[in-house]
């Protein structure tokens, strides 16, 4: 192969067709390039990085996401 191929995978060098959504602070994301294998969707256009992966695992698995939803109150549009 030869030419640009853009951003590849950090973890196997393949072509990266995304990027680690995990987010580290102050608005940003963790950005490390990820092939279609090593990206781990987690929903809809959203995919983590696979250490960032394991922590949101770990997290979800511990009950943290119905923790934190406890506190979301729902909008309604009046």
């Amino acid at each position: 192969m030869s030419g640009k191929l853009g951003p590849h995978c950090a973890d196997c060098s393949w072509v990266s067709g995304y990027l680690c959504d995990y987010p580290v602070g102050k608005g940003k994301t963790c950005d490390r390039p990820l092939c279609e294998d090593h990206a781990n969707e987690i929903a809809p256009d959203i995919h983590y990085c696979t250490a960032h992966y394991r922590e949101w695992e770990e997290f979800r698995s511990s009950g943290g996401v119905e923790k934190e939803l406890k506190n979301v109150i729902p909008f309604v549009k009046k």
